[in-house]
């Protein structure tokens, strides 16, 4: 992707993983899925608006909280969106 040069990308990172690891914290993977998107970011200065995570639902379902944030956010351009 070419970027314009002054255009503020806004991104929204999204985490997710169908399976909780029991404990009632984020599994790891979740932190891991934190760490490379935030880097991606950083390294393509892309300003990060949120990181919106779902540990523990399935892909299958799309009644996710923060799937359903993220989808928001983009509605209301919150988010870049080049699609």
């Amino acid at each position: 992707m070419m970027k314009e040069k002054n255009y503020v990308y806004k991104a929204g990172l999204y985490c997710r993983l169908s399976s909780d690891d029991g404990n009632g914290t984020e599994s790891s993977s979740i932190e891991t899925q934190k760490m490379m998107l935030k880097k991606y970011c950083i390294e393509n200065d892309f300003f990060i608006l949120d990181v919106y995570v779902d540990d523990g639902y399935s892909g299958l379902n799309y009644d996710r909280p923060a799937f359903n944030r993220l989808l928001d956010d983009i509605e209301k351009k919150n988010i870049n969106s080049t699609f």
